[in-house]
């Protein structure tokens, strides 16, 4: 899950992190009382919140905007208003956006801070050796694909692994300005990192990202940016996280299976996953990509939800125009198969099917959901395993087309 770059701010100034004083606004009139709030000279940086990157480089895409981006620094309140009337109701076209764009529905106007230095800083996870890895680049203009990308320039990156350590030690803060080349006391170096990783472990971050930060002439460093993304799995303790959701972000069909408490992702074209675990999410991918099977969207599945809640969910791999065909591969526990295939019925006869589907269970009641779906009168193929359930919705798909 992801939240915009004024709450990620917000969560920063708690943890005692330096961020420019700022206010969200949804009319040009309130940007301009912000900028009042602010300060009465300026300058002040009014920012397009849409939850992407690459913001200042973007573009809008009614021309009253003009060639200007997301980001602007306005150094009177005549171009705050200005600047906010042209960004507001407008979409914001990035190269993390897509050809369509974001739609803009609120800026946020804040202080400008002068800086002598700019950097990127964040910290992620590294799969590989699961471990919270911390990441700084002296390409703070580009998008963060970019710089954690950008792993083969050592000059521009530096990257130390941290394992599961929730504060950095005097020599590794220290390596860091040596990077950094700028004039921060290691001390202050030090707690600032130490903040980011506060924030990151307290809140279940998956990312933690400030693009760019900014050092003072003074040393001091600031948050010019902001974005945290958490885990998903984890927002159930965090109630106050889960308030921040901006539905607008958030694509029709994961909004409906985000609602009913399962996780939903949409990738490309080709078929359709719906599984329930993570593990067995990625297993099946990887799996469906050997065989060239390419995966339209997966749907995680959640125990503990009823059958009408399933059988909505499954709805939305069923009535995506992109899927050319559809594997249900369920290990039941908690969540029991008999519980998916009543579901899945409720779904066939309601909108019929159109497109091949193979269904695998193991686990909780296998025998009785697999004697559900036999005895129905509907053209289900019924796999023992995941290899076997893949190639056999090839086939079927093959021999549709």
């Amino acid at each position: 899950m992801n939240i915009h770059e004024y709450q990620a701010k917000s969560i920063f100034s708690k943890f005692g992190i330096n961020v420019p004083n700022g206010f969200i606004a949804y009319t040009p009139k309130e940007a301009k009382e912000a900028a009042y709030k602010i300060s009465e000279i300026g300058p002040w940086v009014v920012k397009a919140q849409i939850q992407a990157g690459a913001r200042d480089e973007g573009k809008f895409s009614d021309k009253r905007a003009g060639k200007k981006g997301g980001i602007r620094l306005s150094k009177s309140i005549e171009d705050v208003y200005s600047n906010a009337n042209e960004m507001l109701e407008n979409m914001l076209i990035t190269n993390q956006t897509g050809a369509k764009g974001r739609l803009v529905s609120r800026v946020y106007v804040e202080e400008y801070i002068k800086s002598v230095n700019k950097f990127y800083v964040g910290l992620t996870i590294d799969k590989e050796t699961a471990s919270v890895v911390l990441i700084v680049s002296s390409d703070y203009d580009k998008d963060n694909e970019d710089i954690i990308n950008a792993m083969e320039t050592p000059n521009k990156l530096f990257k130390v692994n941290l394992g599961l350590q929730r504060k950095i030690d005097k020599k590794q803060a220290s390596e860091v300005c040596d990077f950094m080349q700028a004039k921060v006391l290691v001390g202050d170096m030090k707690n600032f990192i130490d903040s980011l990783l506060n924030v990151f472990y307290t809140y279940d971050a998956t990312a933690v990202e400030i693009n760019p930060i900014g050092v003072t002439k003074n040393g001091q460093i600031w948050a010019l940016d902001a974005k945290i993304c958490f885990d998903s799995n984890a927002l159930y303790r965090h109630k106050d996280i889960t308030s921040m959701v901006d539905e607008a972000e958030i694509e029709e069909r994961e909004l409906k299976a985000l609602k009913f408490g399962f996780q939903y992702k949409e990738l490309d074209s080709g078929i359709g996953i719906i599984v329930n675990g993570d593990g067995l999410a990625l297993n099946t991918i990887n799996e469906a990509k050997n065989i060239n099977l390419d995966t339209a969207c997966f749907l995680n599945l959640k125990g503990g939800v009823d059958r009408d809640k399933i059988a909505e969910s499954i709805k939305l791999i069923m009535t995506n125009p992109k899927v050319d065909g559809i594997f249900i591969n369920i290990l039941g526990g908690f969540l029991r198969c008999n519980l998916i295939a009543d579901g899945i019925l409720n779904v066939a006869n309601d909108l019929g099917l159109n497109i091949p589907l193979i269904v695998r269970f193991e686990g909780t009641n296998k025998d009785e959901a697999t004697e559900i779906l036999n005895k129905s009168n509907l053209s289900f193929l019924i796999a023992e395993d995941t290899a076997s359930g893949l190639n056999m919705l090839k086939r079927a798909i093959e021999e549709d087309f």
